[in-house]
């Protein structure tokens, strides 16, 4: 494998790779600092904790102004690409992903609300898109540059193992405003002409449900996740306890079954079945045994089916005191 001379130049030199990294992040930090940007993100931190958008004047016109969005975008790029000229193996100072011909670049984030940039890079072998994505919470978007074929999906009906689309189409170009609310609606983006960049405020629930995706073809649930990041901390964290062994984690796991969300507390019990069979068997027949739990229904069905599939779980349901 080759490396190039500057990259090895750089790995061997610290003070250089901070002082190149120092440029980018200063050149992020003095738009942030700049007043017109610092006043749209000083309203960014009340919409986070759940007020209205239009209590916040400035970031309202920055999702419905192309003007005042373009001049906060362009405050920003120009000083970036001078000093990625300059420094060119600094990394970008903001959060990005890739994913799909997709480039997120989050701008700002305070509470549960998030400033982005969305780029939809051009297609010239455009796939068919085969699933659409459900979140909960609320999203204004404003179209920058470029243009596109896409579609608005709502869901008709309530969420479940199935849905009911219903397709709208969309024609996107600069100054084309959209909002998206809860789970109720999404979109889809089928062609780009040029790319497309959209200015993205985007913000999650208080409490957010589950993210759902549904295959178009016929509505059917493929995939769901956690709305809370910090659930899907809980998850991992879970997972690793239980692929080391650590059976002393047995009360932080018994105290997420009594007060986690739903999906938690399942995806807990799985983990403590694994690690104890006994003591998750146990917590499996509390829970199943009891008609007022939400996954009583699915506690039940596990347990049926472990006692046929392991005969010798009787011994500990025999060994469980009555309910009584």
């Amino acid at each position: 494998m080759r490396i190039d001379p500057a990259i090895c130049a750089l790995r061997g030199d610290r003070a250089a790779h901070h002082a190149a990294q120092s440029a980018v992040e200063a050149a992020a930090g003095g738009w942030r600092q700049s007043p017109p940007v610092a006043a749209v993100l000083e309203e960014l931190a009340p919409y986070g904790e759940g007020a209205p958008l239009a209590e916040c004047p400035r970031l309202r016109a920055l999702v419905r102004d192309p003007a005042a969005a373009r001049a906060f975008v362009d405050a920003l790029i120009a000083p970036m690409i001078q000093a990625m000229g300059r420094q060119p193996l600094a990394h970008v100072p903001f959060r990005h992903q890739v994913v799909e011909g997709m480039t997120t670049l989050q701008l700002a984030h305070t509470g549960r609300a998030r400033l982005s940039l969305v780029r939809y890079e051009p297609q010239t072998r455009p796939q068919p898109v085969t699933t659409v994505s459900f979140a909960d919470g609320e999203r204004h978007e404003l179209c920058l540059t470029g243009a596109a074929r896409a579609r608005r999906v709502s869901v008709k009906g309530p969420h479940g193992a199935r849905a009911d689309l219903a397709f709208t189409p969309l024609t996107l170009f600069p100054g084309r405003r959209l909002r998206f609310a809860a789970r109720r609606s999404s979109k889809l983006v089928d062609r780009t002409h040029g790319g497309l960049v959209l200015l993205r405020l985007a913000r999650q629930a208080q409490s957010p449900l589950q993210s759902l995706e549904y295959r178009i073809a016929d509505g059917a649930l493929v995939h769901r996740a956690a709305g809370d990041a910090g659930e899907s901390r809980a998850e991992l964290m879970l997972a690793v306890l239980c692929r080391m062994g650590r059976r002393d984690a047995a009360p932080a796991i018994e105290a997420v079954l009594r007060c986690g969300s739903d999906s938690l507390r399942w995806q807990a019990l799985r983990e403590y079945l694994a690690l104890d069979s006994g003591a998750g068997f146990d917590a499996l027949a509390q829970i199943a045994d009891d008609a007022a739990d939400p996954l009583a229904g699915m506690a039940a069905a596990l347990r049926r089916d472990l006692l046929h599939r392991y005969p010798q779980l009787r011994r500990v349901q025999a060994a469980m005191p009555c309910p009584a």
